[in-house]
């Protein structure tokens, strides 16, 4: 679904599935070759090519209005259309962003097992391994509070992003990408079960990607990119060098704003607030928490369809890893002592009066 820096496709199917950085085609409208024998019908090749686009593509485009049952039901065509075709590469597209769908549309059990399937079905057809459907799969084991599978397949991710980082400059970037935001789910999990041996290896993680991919991404993916880079930094460093962690996490929290990821932004405010609250910055902690609540609560929202098409940093999903709960606006509203998660719908407050005059 969305994607950091979409690069146009020259072929249908030539394009590597593994690849993180794939984008819509546009539509293709068939329409007939006038000759002397009059209209002379497309190869049934060519029909599938463009049904199997026309899916994908509605897929996309439902996902990005934040109706993801809707995108769910075209990503299941495309699967079937793929498996009908017998086409490793096919299934694998398809049936990744099916997952991501779930995942956006709070199914994470739903997720893991398309993500099983299509493993299955792309092994079975010879295909080769598929590192985002690790990282997916990651995701929402995280999310069903599954940290050690969640760490697991999180490292799995990272290990065959950096196998596949030898397909020139745009493999290597996306690569890249897929290594850090899996370095990130791995250092989310490990967050969660208190383990610093693991944060302290998270670093490793990364320096095993090629330094130079940095240098080929768009703009948007650089912003991606450092934002997870900074909230990894946070994550390592929270409970060793708490003031170093709620810097980090702040950085972290503006570039999200600045690629219009609010999901993970909302996420980093909420780690900047435990950081604060470490070092006895009550007032600053209160604030963070309230703003993680507020734009937290604010995400069932139409507002919340808008976030940036780079957020997951992998294929086509802004929240292929979402791991925002829709129980967290409360915690986090908990924690900062009380607060109004809708500030500006709450129907009880007084209305403004009007000065007499």
């Amino acid at each position: 679904m969305r994607n950091n820096g979409p690069q146009s496709v020259a072929k249908v199917g030539c394009a590597k599935r593994w690849s993180l950085l794939r984008t819509a085609l546009p539509l293709v409208a068939l329409l007939p070759l006038a000759g002397c024998g009059g209209a002379q019908p497309e190869p049934a090749a060519e029909q599938y090519d463009v049904a199997l686009q026309q899916f994908l593509s509605a897929g996309r485009d439902s996902f990005m209005l934040g109706r993801y049952t809707v995108a769910e039901t075209q990503y299941r065509k495309a699967a079937s259309l793929a498996l009908l075709r017998d086409s490793a590469s096919e299934i694998a597209e398809s049936g990744y962003d099916l997952a991501v769908s779930q995942l956006a549309a709070e199914e994470p059990a739903l997720a893991r097992a398309t993500a099983d399937r299509t493993r299955r079905a792309v092994a079975l057809r010879g295909g080769q391994a598929m590192p985002y459907l690790d990282l997916v799969d990651a995701a929402a084991c995280y999310r069903l509070g599954q940290y050690e599978q969640a760490r697991d397949l999180a490292l799995r991710a990272a290990q065959g992003a950096s196998a596949a980082s030898a397909h020139g400059a745009a493999g290597s970037a996306s690569a890249l990408l897929l290594n850090t935001r899996a370095a990130l789910v791995y250092a989310l999990a490990a967050d969660q079960q208190n383990d610093t041996a693991a944060l302290a290896r998270v670093p490793a993680m990364i320096a095993m990607t090629d330094p130079h991919a940095a240098k080929v991404l768009s703009a948007t993916q650089s912003v991606a990119l450092r934002a997870d880079q900074h909230e990894i930094q946070a994550l390592v460093a929270r409970r060793t060098n708490p003031t170093e962690a709620w810097k980090q996490a702040e950085e972290a929290a503006n570039l999200r704003r600045e690629g219009g990821n609010y999901h993970d932004m909302a996420r980093a405010l909420a780690l900047a607030a435990r950081s604060a609250d470490a070092v006895g910055q009550k007032d600053k902690a209160q604030a963070l928490w309230t703003r993680a609540a507020q734009s937290a609560a604010a995400q069932g929202g139409v507002a919340s369809h808008l976030s940036s098409t780079l957020a997951a940093g992998v294929a086509g999903a802004a929240d292929s890893i979402r791991t925002i709960t829709p129980d967290d606006a409360s915690a986090w509203a908990r924690a900062a002592g009380g607060v109004t998660l809708h500030p500006f719908t709450d129907d009880t407050q007084a209305p403004l009066q009007t000065p007499d005059k």
